[in-house]
């Protein structure tokens, strides 16, 4: 009994990676289009092209090189206190660094390297009272010890990224049309200390504190990007992300009776399938116009988040190995984004920016850290300013500083009709069954309640060009 137990434990905290979850959409690339709206598929040529639109680096002259940094701050809510409460979490803050170098290799070709974060995400929820409690009345969150799961609070804490190296070069077929590709190698990492029904995998309860700590490098894959300007004031462009697999290893360690186990624990992360497309408009040589759509195929079934496939290996033989299949659920994810930036003189340009997006979490799999069912708003604004070099007046801007502030919000209410109605619930992939936010569940989903989340972006960057 007491190994099968054990066998059920350890099930069901692999589960945790599944929490750290984010949807990896372009962030921290350049600062220029974090404050337009997270655009830059037609009109940004400069080495953060890499991680756009390969084409756009032909605009780079001879050396250029690009230094951004974004700081994101992050608040979400999420019923954690059981179906019906309200919590709050704390800030957590994410820095996303970016480093991009490329020139001219000859007239028509030029070449790119670069490393830089595609998503990062950290929040935590402190001193949680009654963790997966019974519904409450009016808000108030049950303290009544025959109920909660625990006694004592407990703070719930993730974080988790997904960075890229890359290099990539692009062709000028002519003036008007360009090519670019580029190869990726993304990375990842994720840690998780969390309080889990570890219990549930044996159709029992019991929680317990859990600690993930996870890493590893994908398989290389390529960016194809094209940019076609077929009037001096329009510029038209598309990239084309194939999707990459990343093998996290790593160890999970938990606390049963009194010992303490550590094992081997591995997980897979997809970046997804990606098309966008832009254009942009110059009806001055002042002022710019930009406007792009994007899409994320995170519903595909072998290359998206449907689900994820977890396993573990106990290094002292006590337990034997398997797999499990965590659910994700989420769903093929669009967005659509407007820019505009405006140059006041040669030394100050002003920008902004908004964008609309679905997110890839669906109702029925919605998770207390993961981003939020439903519509995603974005807006932002920002400088940049401009210096030329004093030998050589003619030649355009070399030195560039900017700044950009932007602020993201998504979220929305699972009534608790929706959450009885959709329970129970098939779990995408497999055959599985399972009442949706439930003791039947290591991490319960789909409860009722109101899901919500704010982020707070503060970006700068700097660029040289020669």
């Amino acid at each position: 009994m007491l190994r099968r137990l054990i066998t059920a434990f350890l099930i069901a905290v692999v589960l945790t990676p599944a929490l750290a979850s984010a949807n990896p959409e372009p962030t921290a690339y350049d600062t220029r289009s974090i404050a337009m709206g997270i655009t830059g598929t037609s009109y940004l040529e400069r080495p953060a092209a890499l991680a756009l639109n390969p084409a756009n680096m032909e605009g780079i002259d001879k050396l250029g090189f690009t230094f951004n940094f974004s700081n994101l701050f992050v608040n979400q809510r999420a019923p954690v206190q059981g179906p019906g409460t309200q919590v709050d979490s704390g800030i957590g803050y994410g820095p996303m660094p970016s480093g991009f170098i490329g020139g001219r290799i000859a007239p028509r070709v030029v070449f790119v390297g670069g490393i830089y974060i595609e998503t990062g995400y950290g929040s935590s929820f402190g001193d949680v009272t009654c963790l997966d409690g019974d519904e409450v009345v009016d808000g108030v969150p049950n303290t009544d010890p025959a109920t909660c799961t625990n006694a004592q609070p407990q703070d719930l804490n993730v974080t988790f990224f997904v960075g890229e190296f890359a290099a990539g070069t692009s062709f000028r077929v002519t003036d008007k049309f360009w090519l670019g590709v580029a190869l990726r190698l993304p990375f990842s990492k994720q840690v998780a200390d969390l309080y889990q029904n570890t219990l549930a995998a044996l159709g029992t309860f019991g929680y317990g504190r859990v600690k993930n700590d996870l890493g590893g490098v994908g398989f290389p894959s390529p960016r194809f990007g094209l940019t076609y300007k077929p009037h001096p004031k329009v510029s038209i462009g598309a990239m084309y992300r194939m999707y990459s697999k990343i093998k996290m290893t790593g160890t999970t360690e938990a606390e049963l009776g009194g010992n303490l186990l550590t094992l081997d624990a591995t997980a897979d992360w997809y970046i997804p399938h990606a098309i966008q497309f832009g254009v942009s408009w110059r009806p001055t040589t002042q002022l710019l116009f930009a406007l792009e759509s994007r899409l994320q195929f995170h519903g595909a079934d072998k290359t998206g988040n449907k689900n994820q496939t977890v396993s573990t290996t106990d290094p002292d033989g006590n337990v034997p190995d398997f797999a499990i299949v965590v659910p994700f659920g989420w769903k093929t994810s669009w967005s659509v984004k407007v820019g505009a930036e405006y140059r006041i003189n040669p030394l100050l340009a002003v920008r902004g920016g908004a964008a609309i997006a679905e997110s890839a979490t669906t109702e029925e799999w919605a998770q207390y850290f993961t981003p939020p069912a439903g519509l995603n708003g974005y807006l932002s604004t920002g400088l940049g300013f401009y210096w030329k070099d004093r030998n050589n007046p003619d030649v355009k801007d070399k030195y560039m500083l900017d700044l950009a502030g932007s602020f993201a919000f998504g979220g929305g209410n699972i009534s608790d009709e929706l959450a009885t109605n959709a329970s129970p619930a098939l779990v995408p992939g497999t055959d599985q069954i399972v009442d949706l936010c439930s003791r039947d569940q290591v991490v319960r989903t789909g409860c009722a309640g109101d899901y919500r989340v704010l982020t707070y972006w503060f970006s700068f960057a700097v660029s040289i060009q020669y």
